[in-house]
């Protein structure tokens, strides 16, 4: 895999010259709003624009990011494609302007799932009130947890529910005929419930062809890991399936279960009875790398989403292509044609790609997730014509 090749001096050129942009925005919007700068109190106009100015206007904005995008060179920088974006070669951070690092984390804090830019944000919890990133030697010194967890790497942030719905518009395209790709949020026994209300309403309108459900979702409210399922079911008998086959995407030496199996067995059981458990076949991707306490936090893999969702896509092909094969193929054959399809983390030869190529890859996928919703954003003011600021 080549690494990144856009240089640390042209990245700092284009955050200096971003920097310069916000700046003469904000001075602007100051000029305008002058009764409104609660937190100027005593300082003077450059004080207030290196400390507060930012925060002011995120606060009296009703949509403070949609105003910023509507600036093309501010537009043009914080919806910037991969390849103008120097990573640190050690945690894979990208390099921020202090003001852009500041919009991310203030878009955070709004509340707002719109607001939220995946990944490029930390928590309020590790935020200075300005915006910043806060040290972590200012974290409370009696919660560990805050002061380890992931979250402090652009590598290791959880994802939300942003990431979730652009995957699953995407995968859920795929639907149609015998296939019916349910990729929602929620938990597995929900869907599990969704597949049994619609192979029902199959039999009736008269169906007679076998129906393939692909399922994404979290295991449970106990364990809120994400896994896929693919559910077969004949209409003429839609209270069990003909076969499932579940993924999970962690580490492990096959052919031992994932360490939650079990709320695999339990969701399932839930919603098909206790035999189900006799004609579930585990068919889970050894991906993620299970985080180890002592570990750096920039190494830690929250990348199931990405996983999940490539599973997803292999299975929805595989239906599409070869739904015998499915439907009667042995576990190391689909396994193996999977790997086929599953090219971002599979080499040719079906081996798994090497740890530091599957971080690079999730890389570009964390921050094209992030583009994809600046541009939805863009797109959306540029649609409404008729909008205020």
């Amino acid at each position: 895999m080549q690494e990144f090749m856009y240089t640390k001096e042209t990245a700092e050129a284009a955050n200096d010259n971003f920097e310069f942009e916000v700046n003469q925005f904000l001075r602007n919007w100051i000029f305008e709003h002058e009764g409104e700068t609660l937190l100027r109190f005593e300082q003077t106009l450059e004080e207030y624009l290196s400390n507060n100015a930012l925060r002011d206007f995120f606060l009296h904005s009703v949509h403070p990011l949609k105003q910023l995008l509507q600036q093309k060179t501010i537009s043009c920088h914080l919806g910037r494609g991969v390849s103008e974006v120097y990573f640190n070669p050690t945690t894979g951070d990208p390099l921020f302007a202090s003001t852009e690092q500041r919009i991310y984390n203030l878009a955070h804090r709004m509340d707002s799932e719109k607001m939220h830019i995946p990944f490029r944000s930390l928590h309020p919890c590790k935020q200075t009130e300005a915006g910043d990133n806060s040290d972590i030697s200012t974290y409370p010194a009696e919660s560990e947890q805050i002061r380890y967890n992931s979250g402090n790497h652009f590598t290791s942030r959880p994802a939300n529910g942003n990431v979730f719905d652009e995957n699953s518009k995407r995968c859920s395209a795929k639907s149609g005929g015998s296939l019916n790709v349910i990729f929602k949020r929620g938990f597995l026994e929900d869907r599990l419930q969704d597949v049994k209300e619609l192979i029902i309403a199959s039999q009736q309108a008269g169906e007679k062809e076998l129906q393939f459900f692909v399922i994404c979702s979290r295991h449970s409210p106990e364990e809120g890991h994400f896994g896929t399922s693919l559910v077969i079911m004949d209409p003429k008998s839609p209270h069990f399936p003909l076969r499932v086959l579940v993924c999970d995407t962690l580490l492990k030496g096959l052919p031992q279960h994932p360490r939650w199996w079990n709320h695999f067995v339990a969701e399932y059981s839930n919603v098909f009875g206790n035999a189900i458990g006799e004609i579930l076949e585990d068919l889970s991707h050894p991906l993620q790398k299970v985080n180890i306490k002592g570990d750096d936090p920039f190494r830690h893999d929250w990348d199931c989403p990405y996983y999940v969702t490539s599973m997803t896509d292999a299975l929805a092909d595989l239906i599409l292509r070869d739904p015998v094969l499915m439907l009667t193929g042995g576990l190391h054959e689909i396994h193996n044609e999977m790997k086929k399809l599953m090219q971002d983390y599979y080499m040719p030869n079906l081996t798994l790609k090497d740890r530091q190529d599957i971080k690079y890859i999730n890389s570009l996928k964390r921050w094209n997730s992030g583009q994809v919703l600046i541009k939805e954003l863009i797109s959306d003011i540029t649609r409404n014509s008729s909008y205020e600021v």
